[in-house]
């Protein structure tokens, strides 16, 4: 939905460089516009994608092909881990949220399965994934 949207920024600004090219207007908006709309294609291409991955002594969470933002988590920092399913819209929308009123941060890309990480410091942390099971269970046997 961000590409579409970016495209269509990015349509208006081709549009306005057009309609303006070979008069006395300034064409500083239409660039403004394709700017813009590219660099929202590029946020929203970054943030469709989600890479989630347990190693021996942390939870590392990338998005995109950038890897940025990212987080990692230390198995000694989690507490418990668990499949849910995701709403986004109860996580504050799509892509990295913080939620300091609950104590919670969540890194999703789409509404369903998730694994929700309760942390020692009584912080959540929750991540959409798409075998949310076994995840949890991967990251649950490294618990000690």
């Amino acid at each position: 939905m961000g590409v579409g949207v970016a495209l269509i920024v990015v349509a208006i600004g081709g549009f306005t460089l057009l309609t303006f090219r070979g008069t006395q207007e300034p064409t500083w908006p239409g660039w403004l516009s394709i700017g813009v709309g590219l660099l929202v294609a590029l946020l929203a291409y970054n943030f469709s994608s989600l890479r989630v991955q347990a190693a021996e002594s942390a939870v590392s969470i990338r998005f995109g092909p950038t890897g940025w933002p990212s987080r990692v988590i230390t198995y000694a920092d989690i507490q418990s881990a668990d499949a849910i399913m995701v709403d986004p819209m109860k996580w504050g929308g799509w892509g990295y949220r913080w939620i300091p009123w609950a104590k919670a941060s969540a890194a999703v890309i789409r509404r369903g399965p998730g694994i929700e990480l309760l942390l020692k410091d009584g912080r959540r942390f929750v991540i959409t994934v798409e075998d949310a099971v076994t995840g949890a269970q991967t990251i649950s046997g490294q618990l000690h």
